[in-house]
């Protein structure tokens, strides 16, 4: 009876990994911590952005101290970095911050 328990809870875990596999999922708690900001952008809605852009994503700081990775979705003249709660669209110096099903919010740097 032992060793069965080991096995029905190590198959129960890898059943749960695999499940959660194919989600798209938010990264805020695996941003990195190092490395210059690329702009800082203040918000109409009084809100403050810090960012770094790299190739193939973004990460961004919010004023609450929240760190996110956004990958990169679209490189048009308009940039779109999204994930499943959080998008920032980029064009210049102005950026669209959207949050969940919030209203998206306008931002300059």
């Amino acid at each position: 009876m032992r060793r069965t328990a080991p096995l029905a809870l190590s198959s129960l875990l890898l059943i749960a990994l695999a499940a959660c596999g194919t989600e798209r999922y938010d990264t805020s708690n695996v941003a990195p911590r190092a490395g210059p900001w690329s702009a800082s952008y203040s918000c109409a809605d009084g809100g403050t952005l810090k960012v770094r852009f790299e190739s193939d994503h973004v990460v961004i700081r919010t004023g609450d101290g929240e760190q996110l990775i956004l990958p990169l979705q679209t490189s048009d003249s308009v940039r779109l970095y999204a994930t499943n709660r959080h998008s920032l669209q980029q064009s210049g110096d102005q950026a669209i911050w959207a949050v969940g099903s919030g209203r998206p919010v306008a931002c300059k740097a």
